[in-house]
C-alpha cells in the first residue's frame, strides 16, 4: 500500500529557528523544568475534566461507569498528545500540542444522550466519525487551501473568545453578580492575575512558570478567604485510588443515519481548530514563517482522526487540542516536545486512579478564572494575528467577519441555538462552520490572473500600488510578495521610459506558491541587468543606466527570463 505523500518527513520544509525560542520542538528540555512546565499544562486541562463528567451525568451513568468514562477519555487525551508529538513516521505533525476533551463534541453527546442511546452506541458514532475525519484528510492534498489561515485564525480566536463566558460563570456563580462572595472571588482574580502577569514580564528563571505561580497564590487566597469552593469530600469518598480503565466496545445496533450525521458535524469545526493550532505553533517554532508548511499539518490532522477513532474504540470522549496549553507554551517560548510526553505520562497515570482524576477537576473556581483569562488573552490575539497572516480583500474579511459573527452570537444568545440548532449549538462549531460556507461558495469567484495597463508617468507607483494591494488580497498571497511585484512594477516603468514607451503592459498570474508576472515590451530582448550595479552607472551611457534600472527592477524576483519582446519574472510567494 502506498502511503499518502505527506508521509515522508524528508518533505518537510527546513525551518529556520526564531533567536527569541528557548526550547525549539526537538530540543531536549532539562527534565525538571520539562516536569514543571507539564504540570502547568495539566492545571489547564483539569478545567476541562467537567465535560466528560457532564456527559456522564447526561448518560445516567453510575459513580463507577462515570469514573470509568472520565479515565477513558484521559486516556484518549494521551492518544492524542502521543500522536502529535511523533517525530517519525507518517502520522503526527511532531509539535508540542496537549489536548482536552474536545468541547466540539459536546453537543453531540448531549444530543445523543437525549435520544436514549447507551455509552457503547455512542462509542460506535464516535468511531464512524473518526472514519470520516481519517478519509477526509486523506483526500485533501492540501487542507490549508481548503481551511486557508484567515479561517483557522477564526477557529483560534473563537476558541478564545469562548473562553469569556467561562469566565464570567466562574466569578458570578451562573451570573449572581454583586453579593459578598463574588467580589472576593474577583478580588482574588485580580491579585492572582497581577501576580502572574509581573512573573511573566519577568527577567527572572522562574518566568515561564508565571501562571503556575499565580495559579498557586490565587490558591492561597481562596484558601483564607473562600474555603467553600474546596468540594473534595465527596471526590474522595465516590471514587477508588487505583483501577484499570475498562475499555467500552462499540456497538453499532439501533443507530440512525440522523444520529450519524450528528458526529459527523462536529468533524469540520475539530479539523478547523486542530489546523488553527498547528499553524500557530508552526509559526512560532520558524523565525521567517510566511505560509503554512502542509505536510506537518497533514500528518497533524491524520493525528487527529485516529484519536478520534481511538475514542469510539476505547470508549471515552473524542479529545482536541488545548488551545490554553499551547497558548502558554508559545508565551513562555518552549516548545520542546519533551514536555508532551511528560504531561502525557502524568494524565496516563491518573487515569488508573479515577480518585485523583475526579479531584483534578475540582480546582476552586477563582483559581480557574484567572488561569483562563491568561489564555484567552493570548488565545484572541494568536487568532487576530493568523487572520492577518494574509493580504485580505473583502471577500476574505468577509470569510473571517462571519464567523467571528456567527461564532459571538453563539455566546450571545445561546438559548436560541440550543433550541433550534443543538448540534451547532457551541461557538467555534457555528463561527468555523459558517466561515467555511462563505470561504468555499466565494472561492469560484476568485480570479486567478489579471492583465494590467499601467501609463508609465508619474501616477506609476501610486496605481501599482493600488493594483498589487487588490491583487494580493484576492489571492490571499503573503504581503512581502506583492510587495516585491509592486516595486518591479515601479522600477520596470522606469526602463520603458527610458526605451521610449509609455505603456506598461503585464499579465500577473497566481500560482501555487508563486506569483508570475509577463512583461509585454517593444523592441527586441531586453539587456542584461547588470551584473555588478554601482551608483555610478548612472553616469554612463544608455546601456550602463538601462542595464543598472533592469537590475533595479528584477533583483527581488526569483527566475527572469528574457524573449524577445517579452520579460517573464517568478516571486515565490512563501
Amino acid at each position: 500500500m502506498k502511503l499518502p505523500s505527506f508521509a515522508a518527513r524528508a518533505a518537510d520544509r527546513k525551518l529556520r529557528r526564531p533567536e527569541d525560542l528557548l526550547y525549539a520542538s526537538n530540543e531536549p528540555v532539562p527534565w525538571l523544568f520539562a516536569t514543571a512546565m507539564a504540570f502547568q499544562h495539566l492545571a489547564l486541562q483539569s478545567i476541562y475534566i467537567v465535560l466528560p463528567v457532564a456527559v456522564a451525568g447526561t448518560l445516567g451513568l453510575d459513580a463507577r461507569s462515570a469514573a470509568n468514562f472520565l479515565c477513558m477519555s484521559l486516556l484518549v487525551m494521551v492518544v492524542l498528545t502521543l500522536a502529535q508529538a511523533m517525530w517519525r513516521g507518517p502520522v503526527g505533525s511532531g509539535y508540542q500540542m496537549a489536548s482536552i476533551s474536545a468541547p466540539t463534541y459536546i453537543s453531540a453527546y448531549l444530543t445523543c444522550a437525549a435520544s436514549g442511546l447507551a455509552i457503547d452506541q455512542i462509542g460506535a458514532l464516535v468511531l464512524t466519525s473518526g472514519a470520516v475525519a481519517v478519509a477526509i484528510v486523506l483526500l485533501i492534498p492540501r487542507p490549508e487551501k481548503i481551511f486557508p489561515s484567515e479561517l483557522a485564525g477564526v477557529s483560534v480566536f473563537l476558541m478564545g473568545a469562548s473562553l469569556l463566558p467561562v469566565v464570567f460563570d466562574l466569578l458570578s456563580d451562573k451570573g449572581q453578580l454583586g453579593d459578598d462572595a463574588t467580589m472576593r472571588g474577583m478580588a482574588i482574580v485580580v491579585a492572582a492575575f497581577v501576580v502572574m502577569v509581573l512573573v511573566v514580564l519577568s527577567k527572572w528563571r522562574i518566568a515561564p512558570f508565571g501562571v503556575l505561580i499565580g495559579g498557586a497564590v490565587g490558591f492561597v487566597l481562596v484558601a483564607l478567604l473562600m474555603p467553600e469552593q474546596f468540594q473534595f469530600a465527596s471526590a474522595m469518598a465516590s471514587n477508588p485510588w487505583l483501577a484499570v480503565p475498562q475499555p467500552i466496545i462499540p456497538r453499532f445496533e439501533g443507530l440512525s443515519v440522523g444520529l450519524v450525521i450528528v458526529f459527523i458535524i462536529p468533524i469540520l469545526p475539530t479539523l478547523i481548530s486542530v489546523l488553527g493550532v498547528l499553524t500557530v505553533l508552526q509559526r512560532a517554532a520558524v523565525a521567517d514563517w510566511k505560509r503554512p508548511d502542509s505536510p506537518p499539518l497533514q500528518r497533524g490532522l491524520l493525528a487527529a482522526s485516529l484519536s478520534i477513532c481511538a475514542a469510539g474504540l476505547l470508549g471515552g470522549m473524542a479529545a482536541g487540542p488545548s488551545s490554553a496549553c499551547y497558548s502558554l507554551s508559545i508565551a513562555n517560548r518552549v516548545l520542546s516536545r519533551r514536555i508532551a510526553f511528560i504531561g502525557a505520562a502524568i494524565v496516563c497515570a491518573i487515569a488508573f486512579s479515577p480518585k485523583i482524576a475526579a479531584l483534578c477537576g475540582l480546582l476552586p473556581k477563582s483559581v480557574q478564572a484567572v488561569m483562563l483569562i491568561y489564555v484567552a488573552i493570548i488565545m484572541l490575539v494568536s487568532g487576530t494575528q493568523l487572520i492577518t497572516t494574509r493580504m485580505l480583500d473583502p471577500r476574505r474579511t468577509l470569510v473571517a467577519g462571519v464567523g467571528i459573527f456567527a461564532g459571538m452570537s453563539v455566546l450571545i444568545v445561546p438559548g436560541i441555538f440550543m433550541t433550534y440548532l443543538p448540534a451547532l449549538a457551541s461557538a467555534l462549531s457555528f463561527g468555523c462552520v459558517s466561515s467555511l460556507l462563505v470561504h468555499l461558495l466565494t472561492l469560484p469567484l476568485v480570479t486567478q490572473q489579471a492583465n494590467l495597463s499601467l501609463p508609465v508617468g508619474a501616477s506609476l507607483p501610486r496605481l501599482a500600488e493600488d493594483e498589487t494591494i487588490r491583487l494580493g488580497g484576492a489571492w490571499g498571497t503573503n504581503r512581502a510578495t506583492m510587495q516585491k511585484v509592486e516595486n518591479f512594477l515601479i522600477e520596470i516603468g522606469e526602463v520603458m521610459a527610458l526605451r521610449g514607451e509609455n505603456t506598461l503592459r503585464v499579465a500577473i498570474r497566481y500560482l501555487e506558491g508563486e506569483v508570475s508576472v509577463v512583461l509585454k515590451h517593444q523592441g527586441g530582448i531586453l539587456p542584461a541587468p547588470s551584473a555588478q550595479p554601482a551608483a555610478l552607472s548612472l553616469d554612463s551611457d544608455m546601456d550602463d543606466e538601462l542595464a543598472f534600472v533592469l537590475w533595479l527592477a528584477v533583483r527581488q524576483a526569483s527566475t527572469v527570463e528574457r524573449k524577445s519582446a517579452e520579460l517573464r519574472l517568478t516571486f515565490i510567494d512563501a
